[in-house]
């Protein structure tokens, strides 16, 4: 099982051939697409303040 052995890495890298226990790269994948802009979106407008008491709450009565 060394370098003689056709059948593990060892013997398939020490001859320099290929095959299931030394297999081959996969070939390089294709560049990605780049990706689009996004659309600018208009801003928001402002949500409107909630409305101030008109008078304020008495204080609870303690017992």
């Amino acid at each position: 099982m060394g370098k003689g052995d056709k059948r593990t890495k060892r013997g398939k890298l020490f001859r320099g051939s290929r095959g299931k226990a030394y297999p081959s790269k996969p070939p390089p994948a294709p560049p990605k697409p780049e990706p689009k802009a996004a659309p600018v979106k208009a801003p928001k407008p402002p949500r409107p303040q909630p409305a101030a008491p008109s008078e304020p709450t008495p204080p609870a009565a303690q017992s």
